[in-house]
């Protein structure tokens, strides 16, 4: 997501790592996210701590807001890219989700 909202020509380049490009890009993997965070002076998020779901609208069943290493996402934005590169069939469906430090 940092990337993307550096850069948003980069967006090409995210999507899953462990399937073809859906249009015959190329797809950047960890590493090369981590090294293109860092050529734009971004440091990368390489282990996280501090993950809290920081709003949700119960009246409509909706995750509002995420804060990771204080950097926030609204809930929308965070799961549409999670479910852009999580490997396999890994998706959250629904508009309310929570996440929880493994």
């Amino acid at each position: 997501i940092l990337l993307a909202r550096a850069d948003g020509s980069t967006k090409d380049h995210l999507y899953q790592t462990d399937k073809p490009h859906p249009y015959g890009g190329e797809v950047w993997d960890a590493a090369r996210v981590r090294q293109e965070l860092q050529n734009r002076n971004i440091s990368p998020l390489t282990n996280v701590s501090n993950a809290s779901i920081s709003g949700v609208d119960w009246g409509t069943g909706l995750t509002t807001n995420i804060t990771i290493e204080g950097h926030s996402f609204s809930g929308s934005e965070f799961k549409d890219w999670f479910n852009l590169r999580a490997p396999a069939n890994i998706q959250i469906v629904g508009p309310l989700f929570n996440i929880e430090k493994k």
